[in-house]
């Protein structure tokens, strides 16, 4: 089967859209764009995490609800419906709200389906 063409790097930094190299396949950028966009994924990481709601996140609070909720839970809710049996590894809140620490707003999932229900959050999609 053939691959798929190689497409212009988007360019990151400096180089904002007129980079000269191509892309392959799943690549976000060129090796020579790649500091930019690590810069960048690590300055969105840092504005994100001061909001109290990634605050609480990170305290030892959420992760003793989180390990006993997968202790009760463990594996992933949306697999198990589909009658496949996947370790769960995080805990979603159902209504987005992370400060909202109701058990009925509390999911067991595994990285596959977490990712598939935030996929359009990151990078402002």
């Amino acid at each position: 089967m053939p691959s798929k063409p190689a497409r212009p790097c988007p360019g990151r930094g400096p180089r904002r859209g007129s980079c000269p190299n191509l892309i392959r396949g799943d690549e976000r950028c060129c090796p020579e764009c790649m500091p930019y966009e690590k810069a960048a994924t690590r300055r969105y990481d840092q504005q994100r995490d001061q909001t109290p709601e990634r605050k609480f996140l990170h305290s030892a609070t959420w992760r003793k609800e989180r390990d006993a909720y997968l202790d009760e839970n463990p594996l992933c809710e949306r697999c198990l419906k589909q009658s496949k049996v996947v370790p769960a590894y995080l805990v979603h809140h159902k209504d987005g709200n992370e400060l909202n620490r109701a058990k009925e707003n509390k999911e067991s999932l595994c990285f596959t389906c977490h990712e598939e229900e935030h996929k359009n959050e990151r990078w402002g999609r």
